[in-house]
C-alpha cells in the first residue's frame, strides 16, 4: 500500500476529515488531497508534521503489510539480525536514504543508517517529534539544524538533542553523507 493509502487509511480509522487532518497539520486540504492520492512525495518534515496530527511514528506509512503483532519483546521465531540486502528502506525525499537497522520498530530504539547525496535535505521546513536522537557521521558531512542553529558535521563527529527541537539535516558538503541515527523512542 502507497504512503499516501496508508495516511488516507489511518485518517479515516480516527474519523478524521481531510480538512481536519490539515488543520491538525497545518498544512491546506489541497495539499492533504494530492498526498493521499499520491501525487506529491511529501518531505520528511511533512511525513513528521502529518505522523503527529494522527499521533502515529511516520514510520508506519513505510512498513510493509503484515499479521504479526506488535511487542517490546523479539518474538522466538523472528531473528534479531538484519542482513544487509533485507534492511527496510525509507526514502521520504530525492536524494534522501534511511535503512531501517532494527528487525522492526516495536522495541524501545531505532536505528537508521542515513545515506544523503549532496544537496539533499529532510525537508524545506524544520521538524520535531518526541524523544531524544544521537547520530554519528561516517563518511562525508551533514549540517544539522536545530532552530536557528546550525552544526556542520564531519566524518566521526557526533550529536545528540532532543527530538522535540525543530531540526533538519542537509548534506552541504560535496559527497554523499553517510550516518547512523539512535532514537529513542522508535519514531520513524
Amino acid at each position: 500500500m502507497s504512503i499516501g493509502k496508508k495516511i488516507k487509511k489511518k485518517r479515516i480509522e480516527l474519523g478524521l476529515k481531510g480538512i481536519d487532518l490539515a488543520e491538525k497539520s497545518g498544512l491546506s486540504p489541497g495539499f492533504i488531497s494530492q498526498v493521499e492520492r499520491d501525487l506529491v512525495n511529501p518531505s520528511v518534515s511533512t511525513l513528521k508534521r502529518i505522523g503527529n496530527a494522527l499521533n502515529v511514528p511516520i514510520g508506519i506509512f513505510f512498513e510493509e503489510a503484515s499479521s504479526k503483532e506488535e511487542t517490546n519483546e523479539f518474538p522466538v521465531n523472528k531473528s534479531p539480525v538484519v542482513h544487509e540486502n533485507r534492511r527496510k528502506t525509507l526514502s521520504p525525499n530525492n536524494g534522501v536514504i534511511f535503512y531501517l537497522l532494527n528487525p522492526d520498530m516495536s522495541g524501545d530504539i531505532e536505528f537508521i543508517l542515513d545515506i544523503l547525496e549532496p544537496g539533499a535535505t529532510t525537508g524545506e521546513e524544520l521538524y520535531s517529534h518526541p524523544g531524544e536522537e544521537c547520530g554519528l557521521i561516517l563518511e562525508g558531512e551533514l549540517e544539522v539544524q536545530l532552530e536557528d542553529k546550525k552544526y556542520l558535521l564531519k566524518k566521526g563527529d557526533s550529536i545528540t538533542f532532543k527530538s522535540t527541537i525543530l531540526h533538519r539535516k542537509t548534506n552541504t558538503g560535496k559527497f554523499k553523507s553517510i550516518s547512523i541515527w539512535a532514537n529513542t523512542p522508535p519514531w520513524f
